[in-house]
């Protein structure tokens, strides 16, 4: 059986490597023949319109498909007479910019990109690069073309400029991180923990310090996760000049731990699981029963039982890495979000238990519903590497 799992691993990958290949350099193919405009807006004494000047050069030298078109929207007497009529009309174009993209603030330095603007201090190199890469990557319209009204996009056609999304778009990725969380809150490791936490508690005190405690354990795991997502975000935005690389590993985890899961809900045994190791000193940890030892439990049981459904996590917080012109505070807002959903399982059981459900009755639906939490886990890990694969996210 072992040398089958292995083998099945093995084929997955090498069905998929080719295809991941192909992906890419279909992607390529379609980079060089598509030319993206970027539109740049900026003053002379802006200071840091210097500091966008060089990374815009460096864009363009390791993207030739990509144009930047710079307007000085600066104004001396020194230039006043060479400059007076390329400034107005800078400035004509600028306020045409504004009003068809809308953004939350009107400030320089200004770039606009396939239809998201990038604004004063939220236009970083990690933002800009993403949002030239993504265009590269998926196609984008001219935004001159947008303020002309000759494409489809953010000119009057529902909002939502200056770089932050329509209701449209936002709905799609919302209903994806609400059903995600749930899937990946699903967790059979996480669920075993704090039946075996609670199951302790009833035999020493009252159920509402079983509550107590149980609420300090789910409050534990929500923020571990929170931040370990959060530190993962960073780590990717962090990388965003390797962005095709670190795309292509979230897809051959997102694949290859999908197959994982399906092939455990075949044969009904864990192949991603709290390593052995650590079961014992988890044990050992619930059986305090306390809610300083209940934090603690959490942590290390987040940390831990990440094998078990972390690769969902890797696979969403990439996408989120790479949502065009996401905001730190929006990533941040998406992350909370998730995790809210991913804690609603858990507090499920907690409920139960609380209200009179017996630990073993819990336990005894856990063990024999765990097949199908690996089965949907798999579903969703093969749908995300799929789509990715296929450039549809």
């Amino acid at each position: 059986m072992k040398k089958f799992s292995v083998s099945l691993v093995l084929f997955v990958f090498l069905a998929v490597a080719p295809l991941a290949c192909a992906g890419a350099e279909s992607q390529q193919a379609e980079s060089q023949q598509e030319q993206v405009s970027l539109y740049y807006f900026y003053a002379e004494d802006c200071s840091h319109c210097k500091k966008v000047a060089p990374l815009l050069e460096e864009l363009e030298a390791k993207f030739p498909e990509l144009e930047v078109r710079r307007f000085d929207l600066s104004y001396n007497e020194n230039n006043a007479t060479k400059t007076t009529k390329n400034t107005t009309s800078s400035s004509e174009l600028f306020n045409a910019f504004i009003q068809t993209y809308n953004p939350p603030a009107v400030e320089i330095p200004a770039v606009f990109v396939g239809n998201k603007s990038l604004i004063g201090r939220g236009l970083t190199r990690e933002r800009l690069e993403a949002e030239v890469e993504f265009c590269l990557r998926n196609g984008c319209p001219d935004p001159l073309a947008l303020v002309k009204g000759e494409a489809e996009g953010v000119g009057g056609r529902g909002g939502g400029g200056g770089g932050e999304e329509g209701e449209e778009d936002k709905s799609p990725l919302l209903l994806m991180l609400v059903g995600t969380a749930l899937v990946e809150g699903l967790n059979p490791c996480g669920f075993a923990v704090l039946i075996f936490l609670l199951a302790s508690l009833l035999s020493l005190r009252t159920r509402r310090s079983v509550l107590g405690v149980g609420l300090a354990f789910v409050a534990s795991v929500v923020a571990t996760h929170f931040f370990v997502g959060l530190g993962l975000v960073g780590c990717y935005l962090f990388s965003a000049g390797t962005t095709t690389l670190v795309r292509r590993l979230v897809i051959f985890v997102a694949l290859s731990a999908g197959v994982l899961n399906l092939h455990d809900f075949w044969r009904d045994k864990a192949t991603l699981a709290v390593p052995s190791v650590l079961k014992p000193g988890i044990a050992r940890l619930a059986g305090y029963a306390s809610v300083p030892c209940a934090v603690l439990l959490g942590f290390f049981a987040t940390m831990a039982g990440l094998p078990c459904t972390g690769c969902i996590y890797l696979t969403v917080l990439g996408l989120l890495a790479a949502e065009p012109a996401a905001s730190a505070l929006k990533t941040v807002l998406y992350l909370l979000l998730y995790n809210f959903f991913y804690a609603l399982p858990l507090l499920l059981i907690l409920a139960l238990i609380y209200r009179g459900t017996s630990p073993e009755e819990v336990e005894a639906w856990r063990k024999g519903k765990r097949r199908f939490m690996k089965l949907a886990g798999g579903l969703v890990l093969l749908g995300f590497g799929t789509a990715m694969l296929l450039g549809l996210v």
